[in-house]
């Protein structure tokens, strides 16, 4: 596999904005002793050959990580998939291990693999979500794809990520909420459509929006399932004579999620629906590429997660105050 040529991110806009809106992933799938795992390319930043490499050791590291390694002059963390996982098979062809640099939640962190495979262009419809069971015995994983010979297994980052340093995951910063919540009041009338997958994180962000108030959030496990509901409530809009703001002031919503992902959502909102109703993309994803393609679908306002405080801040200026430039909160 030619690693640089195949992750080499877009050679120009032009070429981003091409790929939106699809509703397709690149997803990149490698081994782990014999077992096929896959990660969205969005996510990674380099493959590096392990024996190219000094991984530091930490006297008394979290359990799953393997140290440090020095990365474009930075130290970064170092995640040992196989710990995590559970795998204790032999060790690796050294002369196939390599060194899976990502980048997402606003970290560079890397993770130790056995091999690449190669790269697959799939559409979110083909992504199956797990089932309890499978959820329960492997935690790690929050979907499968299906290939003509075998199954690649999709690896929670955040979650592995969360599990190891619960700071650098979805945590609630309490003294900002708190300070968002007394500097700015009503916000019980404001009405939300939240499209998020993770039962975790759509749990944690709601929570954290009802405790600053914004008690009227609808749920959608999904783009498609978010998009019916726009569309339900649009017929009913126009049925009834009343403005689309009775129904939804602002829509929430996560990028990567199964049958229909986040960007292809905001799309249909805004182009093929025509709605002006502000939507905000708030992913793990989020860098400049991604926020060029969040302009490209429409949308009005985007944040990392998991920056909480950040999104309040959004939905304070947009709709409670009605503010139509918000430029410093996307800089």
């Amino acid at each position: 596999m030619s690693q640089q040529s195949t992750l080499s991110p877009a050679s120009n806009k032009s070429d981003i904005l091409l790929e939106v809106g699809t509703n397709e992933v690149e997803v990149f799938e490698f081994n782990l002793a014999g077992q096929h795992y896959g990660v969205n390319v969005a996510k990674v930043n380099q493959i590096i050959q392990r024996e190219q490499l000094t991984i530091t050791r930490a006297d008394c590291p979290p359990n799953g990580v393997l140290g440090s390694i020095t990365f474009r002059g930075q130290p970064i963390m170092v995640i040992d998939l196989r710990a995590i996982l559970g795998i204790y098979d032999e060790a690796p062809d050294p002369s196939r291990a390599l060194m899976l640099v990502t980048q997402f939640n606003d970290q560079i962190v890397a993770f130790a693999i056995d091999g690449a495979e190669r790269i697959h262009r799939v559409s979110w419809q083909s992504f199956e979500p797990i089932s309890s069971n499978f959820a329960q015995e492997n935690p790690y994983v929050n979907g499968i794809i299906r290939l003509e010979d075998r199954l690649v297994l999709i690896l929670d980052l955040e979650y592995i990520l969360t599990l190891i340093n619960p700071r650098l995951g979805m945590s609630i910063d309490h003294s900002k909420l708190e300070k968002i919540e007394q500097e700015f009041k009503p916000r019980d009338h404001i009405k939300i459509l939240f499209a998020e997958d993770s039962a975790m994180i759509r749990k944690m962000v709601h929570n954290q929006l009802q405790e600053v108030g914004f008690t009227n959030v609808t749920l959608a496990t999904n783009g498609k399932e978010a998009l019916d509901q726009v569309v339900a409530a649009q017929n009913d809009s126009k049925e009834t004579g009343k403005p689309f703001s009775d129904y939804y002031d602002l829509i929430l919503t996560d990028i990567e999620m199964p049958v229909m992902d986040g960007l292809t959502f905001c799309k249909t909102v805004k182009k093929d629906l025509a709605l002006e109703t502000p939507v905000i993309v708030f992913s793990s994803l989020i860098n400049d590429q991604m926020i060029t393609k969040c302009k490209a679908v429409g949308a009005n306002g985007w944040g990392t997660k998991p920056k909480v405080s950040l999104i309040v801040n959004i939905i304070d200026r947009l709709i409670v105050h009605g503010e139509e430039n918000i430029g410093d909160l996307l800089e």
